[in-house]
């Protein structure tokens, strides 16, 4: 139905600025030697859902902190698409790398028309709508949640194109999860 209520999204500008905050406070606690507590802020943080924080965790992870965090990438990507799930809207935007072939997808298909009704698509904001929901079916489907990831082991997982090849494959097998979830 046109017009029904909107979910919650954290708009782009306040994301960003929010994340600039967060990078700007974990820099300064590497320089005091306050980075446990910093990260264990933002743990919990993440914990209450709270999605701008588990950008910060997904930035961090995506290159490491050296003598501190390794980097992991599998983790970066988990903690972005639980980002995206929360509405986080600059989390979208740096996720559409991986989410254009999905968003082509969901256009091109005879459904299209719908789900655009459905959720009152425009230009201005179908790949926030689109992408929030594709990450609460990647959220599923890889039974994520922020309290589980956070208390994860810290291991080495650099970046790997075989990463990126898994995850296009299993967001084709959940396109039908999208679709449902759009209808």
């Amino acid at each position: 139905m046109a017009g029904r209520f909107r979910p919650h999204y954290i708009e782009y500008q306040e994301a960003f600025d929010r994340f600039v905050e967060y990078r700007k406070k974990v820099n300064n606690s590497l320089e005091k030697g306050t980075i446990d507590q910093t990260f264990a802020e933002l743990f919990a943080l993440a914990a209450k859902n709270e999605g701008v924080s588990m950008d910060v965790l997904a930035y961090y992870y995506k290159s490491g902190i050296t003598n501190y965090l390794k980097e992991d990438y599998k983790k970066y990507l988990y903690w972005e698409l639980l980002a995206c799930a929360k509405g986080n809207c600059f989390a979208i935007d740096k996720m559409q790398f991986l989410f254009n072939s999905t968003y082509d997808a969901i256009v091109e298909d005879e459904r299209f028309d719908d789900i655009a009704y459905k959720n009152d698509l425009t230009e201005e904001n179908y790949t926030n709508i689109l992408g929030k929901a594709i990450a609460k079916v990647m959220v599923k489907k890889y039974n994520l949640n922020s309290i589980d990831l956070g208390q994860s082991e810290n291991v080495s997982r650099p970046f790997r194109n075989e990463y990126l090849v898994e995850f296009q494959k299993d967001l084709e097998d959940a396109f039908e999860d999208i679709i449902a979830k759009l209808n």
